[in-house]
């Protein structure tokens, strides 16, 4: 793999290179600041394979530059792992929004960084297609029925606030403290009848009610600690604080409010009232090693139980 890492302290830069080198990995580029790093990959004819950014650097914050960087067409897919002082980590939240797959606490073990690496390279494999916000508004609606991604794929799209893609949301479930466990609440919901959308809408206005959907649970959850991924079929999974949740059933209306304003690009109306379902929040398991599974299996689980409650009662 050749990596990029970009840190202004040319101490983290020696240990972090050597360390990868231990590991036999020999294309090692070390960079110290941000503008030094988008600079660097503008003019790479040979990519870079996973870039290796500090939260806290002078000028331009390793934040700004990996929402840089995935504006980049060729690293909009490129695992991007954040090095950040124990005492950041309420700015992880916005790293991962911002197109980060993982992250490093600093002062970090050694073993961390190969273990973490090792991660990247999985996610390299994971399949899920990825788009921008201002490529789909700038795009023609295109065919009816006619997608860049199947009904059940995981999509995700850069640029959108507090939204990440499936692997790199489960990334930052399994490294919570297990204090921050205990503040946190996991919860899943859907788009009702999406396949019925997905057959009818056009081209681009699909992955456009997606981030109209992921828009609504952002606005929902200002100033709140919550990260949301779209992993296909119209169904969301959200990892948030106690706080947004304690009234989970208003959360859900105020969502379905914000959400049923979305209307296609050509200003037609849809035929009945766009209607999303929520499932109960839950607390994650502690357990690491089965966390993100039965955490999101649970969250999936109550979603669809919702489901079929509303479908009985109509």
């Amino acid at each position: 793999m050749k990596f990029l890492v970009v840190d202004d302290d040319p101490i983290v830069l020696d240990l972090v290179s050597t360390v990868l080198r231990q590991e036999g990995h020999v294309d090692v580029t070390t960079v110290a600041s941000g503008q030094a790093a988008l600079g660097l990959l503008r003019v790479s004819e040979d990519p870079f394979d996973l870039l290796i950014l500090d939260v806290e650097m002078p000028e331009m914050s390793g934040i700004e530059v990996c929402a840089k960087i995935r504006q980049i067409p060729s690293y909009r897919r490129t695992p991007i792992i954040m090095l950040t002082a124990r005492s950041d980590t309420d700015s992880i939240e916005s790293a991962f929004s911002a197109g980060a797959n993982d992250y490093i606490t600093k002062p970090f073990a050694i073993s961390s960084i190969g273990a973490r690496t090792q991660i990247a390279k999985r996610m390299m494999g994971e399949d899920c297609k990825v788009f921008t916000y201002q490529s789909l508004v700038d795009t023609l609606p295109g065919p009816f029925g006619m997608h860049d991604f199947d009904l059940d794929e995981p999509v995700v799209i850069n640029d959108l606030s507090q939204h990440t893609d499936p692997f790199s949301l489960g990334n930052y479930l399994s490294q919570l403290a297990q204090q921050r466990v205990a503040e946190t609440s996991v919860f899943a919901l859907k788009i009702d009848n999406f396949d019925v959308y997905h057959d009818e809408l056009p081209g681009r206005e699909a992955l456009l009610m997606i981030a109209a959907m992921s828009d609504a649970i952002a606005k929902v959850a200002a100033n709140t600690r919550l990260l949301n991924a779209y992993f296909g079929s119209g169904a969301f999974m959200c990892i948030s604080n106690n706080q947004l949740v304690d009234d989970w059933l208003e959360v859900e209306a105020k969502i379905e409010a914000i959400f049923s304003q979305f209307k296609p690009s050509n200003g037609d109306s849809f035929s009945s009232p766009l209607t999303i379902t929520m499932g109960r929040p839950h607390r994650p398991y502690l357990s690491k090693t089965q966390r993100v599974r039965r955490t999101f299996e649970r969250a999936k689980l109550q979603m669809d139980r919702r489901v079929q409650m509303k479908m009985a009662v109509s």
